[in-house]
């Protein structure tokens, strides 16, 4: 009894932060899909879509203390993958699509990210908004498909 009832706890904050994520997209007037399940020749779940007129993210949240960049690299390639047989299964308009890692804790961040340096993979929760009010700045540097 113990052990379920701090497995749920536990399974409660990252849900909670998955959530805290999506509500900075809606508060910047994107459209949230959260736990989005399909299936295609497999199960997929992404943690959320958000999107706007032009723009859609495919979002996986981290809550790791630190990604090493080749890590970081791994996550996004299957994210991607995800995101490929979404737009494939429900055959949607094709927009600006853009994967992001958000994290907890600090990554790649804009704060850490220079421009020319290779693309925005990730940013931490504190620094999306920023990401999301300057959208037009960093939209080259962001990983777009």
């Amino acid at each position: 009894m113990y052990f379920e009832v701090e497995f749920k706890k536990e399974d409660n904050r990252w849900k909670a932060f998955e959530n805290d994520a999506a509500d900075i997209f809606e508060k910047f007037d994107y459209a949230v899909d959260r736990d989005v399940r399909f299936k295609t020749y497999r199960w997929f779940q992404i943690d959320f879509i958000a999107q706007n007129g032009e723009r859609r993210f495919f979002v996986d949240c981290k809550n790791h203390s630190y990604i090493p960049p080749e890590k970081e690299k791994e996550f996004v390639k299957a994210q991607l993958n995800r995101a490929y047989n979404f737009i494939e299964k429900a055959n949607k308009k094709k927009k600006k699509n853009i994967i992001l890692l958000v994290t907890k804790n600090k990554t790649n961040s804009l704060i850490l990210h220079k421009e020319g340096s290779e693309k925005i993979l990730a940013v931490d929760l504190q620094s999306l908004p920023s990401l999301l009010k300057e959208i037009e700045i960093y939209e080259d540097e962001l990983y777009m498909f």
